[in-house]
């Protein structure tokens, strides 16, 4: 019983701790777009970026995001493919 137990927390433990390392990825991963966004557009479209980026939980999206980042001609241009993915990642 009592390895059965040690067992199954360790298991728990291991997925905590998973879970918490790609959420630290995750939040890393936005605070580095909300600091090129704000290089490149300006502090405005940053600040409207930022709680948009916190909708995302899918790695790969924030990745694209960085794609588009390089590729839009301007902030009105980012800020729309960022509301465009968050809508896309919502549950």
């Amino acid at each position: 019983m009592l390895a059965e137990n040690l067992e199954t927390w360790t298991d728990q433990w291991k997925r905590e701790g998973l879970e918490q390392g790609l959420e630290q990825g995750r939040e890393a991963t936005r605070h580095i777009l909300v600091r090129l966004v704000r290089r490149r557009f300006g502090p405005t479209v940053a600040e409207q970026t930022q709680p948009l980026l916190a909708c995302i939980a899918d790695l790969q999206t924030l990745e694209d995001l960085g794609d588009q980042l390089l590729i839009s001609p301007d902030g009105s241009h980012c800020l729309q493919a960022v509301r465009s993915m968050s809508a896309v990642d919502e549950p």
